[in-house]
């Protein structure tokens, strides 16, 4: 069965709804506004430094990105 593209689909990015405590959530929404790096890039930075303690491997997909060694 051919997948369907729908118009607004990410080529390198998929989406993720999830809840966070109210408190992180200001921290990282003002961090986010006073900076200019816009919240996804700080998830990916917190997931992949979880993933990097946890010793769990992950590979990067979107091309402009480097994952930490």
């Amino acid at each position: 069965m051919a997948t369907i593209k729908v118009s607004g689909d990410l080529k390198n990015r998929d989406r993720l709804s999830t809840t966070v405590d109210k408190g992180l959530y200001k921290a990282i929404k003002g961090y986010s506004e006073e900076s200019l790096v816009p919240m996804s890039k700080i998830i990916d930075e917190a997931v992949e430094d979880f993933l990097i303690k946890k010793k769990i491997p992950y590979e990067w997909v979107a091309p402009y990105r480097v994952p930490k060694e």
